[in-house]
């Protein structure tokens, strides 16, 4: 039997795939406390706006931010980005997405993953090459990518070759900041360092960490869009508890326990009986829930959190919004006021129970939680303030 069709096997064993969950999430938490203990002694190279005018310099005042620059978006999950992100660059300015060669959106190339690595690297080029040939240059490259996706080295030609901006978004910093080291290169976000001109960090302590390395870096929680998620009067509450996410670990053991205590719960997502649901759907699937049911962990973990999507499309939507008690939200939001937390299945349980009970508590925190959303969590309002310092920083950098 060959190595692949044995841990199929050993997956469908239950004490298997909790030993390995259990070794998996042990690791990543081993990898993260040794992360921090590596940068725990060092100091930042600079300042934020230091930094950015040292790395992007003469490039910076050719930015027509005050009017509309043309974005290049490498983006990966069509069905995530659609969520909002593509809609708000799209209002900022010309966007132009990355495409493979077949048309199909996002860096999700099909095959392993040094093929699918090649393939990205040179579409990258490519396209560019052919803006370039219409006069059509990119001011501004925004990517959400690891250095497993796209040779990093490929930004750095672009920066060089046409002027353009480079800036990436990273929302899994916290476990993917350094991925796997290939050959002696750091293939998660650790390895673009050198080739990007302004990181964004879904991860707070991480901000310091790029900082340190030399690279000016921003906190830059994920957003929602009021257009797309938002209050639905006319249709009913028809589902007590929904969520939506790939079915794993502790994910699968709260949506389980909701489930033997009576409570009736919508699950969606890769590996649920109503599998992944479409853009249009998700919005109605929250809007129509009387409670939104978060996940907070990372991977397999139990004790250890990231901020994720649904943190601001479940309030955006107006419903009432209760996840993991991850201390990253309250940077975003007033726990107890615009949401609720939950520190164990049985808390989640109980706490469940008693909103589903309480119709006036509940719709109380789901309006105060869309009004803080729409107020502070909108992509339009994080590309804004990406854009003012842009500005700020090309007006520091333009010669007098």
């Amino acid at each position: 039997m060959g190595l692949a069709p044995l841990k199929n096997r050993l997956k469908g064993l239950p004490w298997a795939y909790r030993l390995n969950a259990r070794w998996k999430s042990n690791a990543l938490k081993r990898e993260y406390a040794a992360i921090r203990a590596h940068y725990a002694g060092k100091a930042p190279a600079g300042e934020l706006r230091q930094l950015l005018v040292q790395r992007a310099g003469e490039r910076l005042p050719r930015l027509p931010l005050a009017g509309r620059p043309s974005i290049f978006f490498l983006g990966t999950d069509e069905l995530q980005d659609r969520g909002g992100i593509l809609q708000a660059l799209e209002r900022r300015g010309k966007l132009t997405a990355f495409t493979r060669a077949d048309g199909s959106y996002g860096q999700n190339h099909p095959g392993p993953e040094a093929e699918r690595r090649a393939t990205n690297t040179q579409r990258l080029l490519a396209l560019f090459a052919e803006l370039h040939a219409r006069h059509e240059v990119p001011d501004l490259l925004i990517a959400q990518t690891w250095a497993g996706f796209v040779e990093p080295g490929a930004l750095t030609r672009i920066r060089e070759a046409y002027g353009t901006v480079v800036v990436n978004i990273a929302l899994d910093d916290r476990h993917q900041y350094q991925g796997r080291k290939v050959n002696g290169e750091w293939w998660g976000t650790r390895g673009l360092i050198p080739h990007i001109d302004l990181a964004l960090t879904a991860a707070p302590e991480c901000v310091e960490w790029y900082l340190k390395e030399g690279c000016p870096a921003i906190f830059f929680p994920e957003a929602s869009d009021p257009d797309i998620f938002h209050p639905m009067p006319e249709l009913p509450k028809v589902h007590d508890v929904s969520f939506v996410g790939a079915r794993y670990g502790v994910r699968e053991q709260i949506v389980t326990a909701l489930g033997e205590a009576g409570i009736r719960v919508t699950a969606c997502g890769t590996g649920w009986r109503r599998g992944r649901l479409g853009n249009d759907q998700v919005p109605r699937l929250f809007a129509q829930s009387k409670i939104v049911l978060g996940v907070g962990t990372i991977g397999h973990c139990e004790d250890f959190y990231a901020l994720k999507l649904r943190d601001f499309d479940a309030p955006m939507s107006g419903s009432f919004y209760l996840t993991h008690d991850n201390p990253d939200l309250r940077a975003v939001y007033e726990v107890g006021r615009e949401i609720e937390t939950y520190r164990s299945i049985a808390e989640c349980v109980d706490k469940v129970r008693a909103f589903l009970g309480d119709e006036a508590a509940r719709e109380r925190i789901a309006r105060d939680g869309r009004e803080r959303a729409v107020r502070d969590h909108t992509w339009d309002r994080r590309f804004g303030d990406l854009v003012s310092l842009l500005m700020g920083a090309a007006a520091s950098s333009a010669p007098p």
